[in-house]
């Protein structure tokens, strides 16, 4: 990810690997959800955090506060660059996995599920009412766009889980 606003890919445009996808804004934040071919979807909250789920609205992958994380057997892990290396071009590759805790793991699902209530909540009237100025889509029509992120929300909130991998 980009640190700088003009650095960053513009998602909306390039973010071919998600082939519906939409762009909106939450309060200022600038938010593009996408859906893989699978059905996967992928949350973007400006620049961080990002949000990665599988198939079956379980959580994969996130990168959060500058951290990036990963699912393994059901709940997330840290996964930094080690601090010592003899051989610090490989080492530059390789990425070591530490537990975080679950009063970490919790905080981050609370600030997921408080996103996708807000993001909800931005959607409700563009179902409703039609409005549609605020979102911009790729490959389905905002109203359409806007109902599928809405039942996904809804697939998210049974769920709540955190896959067993952070494969798609």
């Amino acid at each position: 990810m980009a640190k700088q606003t003009d650095d960053r890919e513009d998602l909306l445009r390039d973010g071919t690997a998600m082939p519906v996808r939409g762009r909106l804004w939450v309060d200022r934040a600038e938010v593009v959800i996408g859906f893989r071919s699978q059905g996967q979807l992928s949350l973007y909250w400006d620049q961080d955090p990002v949000f990665q789920f599988d198939e079956s609205c379980r959580l994969r992958r996130v990168f959060i506060d500058s951290c990036r994380l990963k699912a393994e057997n059901g709940k997330l892990v840290r996964l930094r660059q080690p601090h010592e290396s003899i051989n610090r071009s490989v080492e530059r590759l390789r990425l070591v996995t530490e537990p975080i805790g679950e009063d970490d793991e919790a905080a981050i699902l609370q600030r997921l599920s408080d996103h996708l209530q807000q993001i909800d909540a931005t959607l409700d009237p563009m179902v409703l009412d039609g409005k549609q100025t605020l979102l911009q889509t790729v490959g389905a029509t905002p109203p359409e766009f806007a109902r599928r992120v809405r039942a996904w929300i809804a697939g998210w909130n049974r769920s709540m889980g955190v896959a067993g991998g952070p494969s798609a």
